[in-house]
């Protein structure tokens, strides 16, 4: 009885620390709520919005293609945002807050998109901020339109092999630290350029954050260790 006492726990503490407490889940992140059949209606179940932010179904000749997924029967809308018009810097976004786990590595993850017949001089920031319990931010990952960080970059030109009117994956990704109750997930829009705030709108869709999957090593390291428990219980054996 006391050998199969010690592999049941240890093998609990292995596998624990390898799950380690999993997926956060956005609420609406396809943007399929509340129904804007027909053109666009203010905000997005799920999401507090600021600013001029929409939830858009727009689509067909002369329209963005609206949503990400353009396969038959996938959802059909977006969240769409404007400027604010009036002054260069300021920002029209949309967030949201989800319970996540201290010490857990998380993806936040986005499409974004700048429909060609719009002015341009639009930049979308995808933004993850790890919250505490007071409410105060302790960690902060920020993402430019350019999925791949190299610079504040324009929707109106082509980057990374993507046209205008293409949707573009943006990803970006931290460790909660310690003390950490939730992640703040900010979608935002910013006009650039000079003279302000040249018009024109982003679209935003599938909006995902997940915990990354711990590292193949240390399912590895759990299952060898386990292997050697096993072999030290049938040599007592």
């Amino acid at each position: 009885m006391k050998k199969s006492r010690i592999i049941g726990p240890l093998s609990a503490i292995v596998f624990s620390f390898i799950s380690l407490s999993a997926n956060a889940s956005l609420t609406n992140g396809t943007f399929e709520a509340g129904d804007a059949t027909g053109g666009d209606i203010g905000g997005a179940a799920g999401w507090t919005t600021f600013e001029d932010v929409f939830t858009s179904a727009w689509d067909g000749p002369g329209w963005a293609p609206v949503s990400h997924d353009t396969t038959p029967g996938t959802p059909t809308q977006s969240l769409k945002m404007f400027g604010p018009f009036y002054d260069t810097g300021s920002a029209a976004g949309a967030f949201q807050d989800v319970a996540v786990t201290a010490g857990q590595d998380y993806e936040l993850s986005a499409w974004v998109m700048n429909w060609v017949g719009d002015p341009f001089q639009n930049l979308g920031i995808l933004l993850l901020q790890f919250i505490d319990g007071t409410e105060n931010p302790i960690g902060e990952f920020s993402e430019t339109v350019d999925p791949y960080g190299t610079a504040d970059v324009d929707l109106s030109v082509i980057q990374d092999g993507a046209e205008v009117s293409d949707w573009t994956r943006m990803a970006v990704s931290g460790i909660a630290p310690a003390g950490t109750v939730s992640a703040r997930v900010f979608l935002l829009h910013i006009q650039t350029g000079d003279p302000c705030c040249a018009g024109g709108a982003l679209y935003w869709d599938d909006v995902n954050l997940t915990a990354v999957p711990v590292p193949a090593a240390v399912w590895l390291f759990g299952s060898g260790l386990l292997g050697l428990v096993g072999m030290a219980r049938r040599k007592k054996t």
